[in-house]
């Protein structure tokens, strides 16, 4: 049997474990796959023994930049992004960005396409963030704006959320959520939304479509926003399943079964 598990600092609020063991399932592994939580001062440590333990695993928040110098290998396509969320173990330890092509796909499946706005906006400067600016350059957008609360002055691309509160109303465009604002349980006011809860509704009037990485609960404070204004939006299930199963692809080493994001969706009755 191989041995698999999602790693990260909270993962209370994680669905991986019934996705993962769902595709063990269709495809016949002989599998399992685990939660772990590691606090911020064990992460070094416990990780490195999970690398000679475990067949491979996931990274979440916040670990997704942390784990790359305790690889041997870092897929370039993840190099390029900065962040890695999936690591096959082994005689080389390898990285690789699955959340990448999750989150495009994601977008393609809602209808959210970022080139056909001058402008797109991430809140968040996170390791999903760089997943996600990599993505939308990588769709077409042509200026990605990357909202954060300590704005790195030496990258021009990063603003703060005074700027963007003054910027967005006057040029729009596709709004990301790439932080953890929102996930459940932290629903308490200063946690519910990156952006400041009395002026959601008013930046939404500006909004061409929206789309939240958040995926519990199913709807956000912010995607419910968007509804209201009647603007496409998605939170982060799809991109969830799709980055799992591009994830068991590479521990497995072949291609998934067509259409398996899709029949996962309905089975696990996420849509």
């Amino acid at each position: 049997m191989k041995h698999y598990a999602l790693i990260g600092e909270k993962l209370g609020h994680s669905v991986s474990q019934p996705i993962h063991e769902a595709i063990f399932r269709i495809i016949g592994a002989d599998a399992d796959y685990r939660i772990i939580e590691i606090p911020r001062d064990h992460f070094e440590q416990e990780t490195r023994g999970l690398i000679a333990s475990l067949d491979g695993f996931n990274i979440t928040i916040p670990y997704k930049q942390d784990v790359m110098p305790l690889l041997t290998e870092i897929d370039p396509y993840a190099a390029s992004i900065g962040a890695v969320n999936t690591v096959l173990t082994g005689d080389v330890n390898r990285g690789f960005n699955t959340d990448a092509p999750g989150f495009m796909r994601m977008l393609e499946h809602y209808g959210i396409d970022p080139a056909k706005t001058a402008h797109s906006f991430i809140l968040g400067s996170g390791g999903t963030s760089k997943t996600v600016l990599a993505c939308l350059k990588e769709m077409g957008s042509a200026n990605v704006h990357v909202v954060s609360r300590h704005p790195d002055p030496d990258k021009p691309h990063e603003i703060s959320y005074d700027q963007f509160y003054e910027a967005f109303p006057q040029c729009g465009g596709v709004l990301v959520n790439a932080s953890s604002a929102g996930m459940w349980p932290r629903r308490d006011a200063d946690n519910i939304c990156a952006i400041r809860p009395d002026r959601v509704d008013e930046m939404m009037q500006y909004a061409s479509a929206v789309a939240d990485v958040v995926y519990n609960p199913p709807e956000t404070f912010l995607t419910q926003s968007a509804a209201r204004a009647g603007k496409p939006w998605c939170t982060g299930l799809y991109m969830l399943i799709e980055q799992a199963v591009q994830a068991e692809a590479i521990w497995q080493g072949h291609a998934m079964p067509e259409g398996l994001t899709e029949r996962l969706m309905k089975e696990l009755k996420l849509i």
